[in-house]
């Protein structure tokens, strides 16, 4: 994966949100009810980008690693 690859995800992932219009930055889903992805349907792109943006910093460090 070149830098290049790694810039066109990051513009992706900034394309969604960061936070959920209604629970701002916790989108994590409650405990104690039925499995959700996120906090509410308004939050999942938030959520989505959250692993995005996680998974997208394991690869850059492996690129420069490797």
């Amino acid at each position: 994966m070149t830098a290049q690859h790694l810039a066109v995800i990051r513009a992706a992932l900034e394309s969604l949100p960061a936070q959920c219009r209604y629970h701002g930055e916790n989108t994590d889903p409650p405990d104690g009810l039925f499995r959700r992805e996120a906090c509410c349907d308004t939050g999942i792109p938030a959520q989505r980008r959250k692993a995005a943006e996680q998974a997208l910093h394991q690869l850059s460090t492996e690129a420069r690693a490797g």
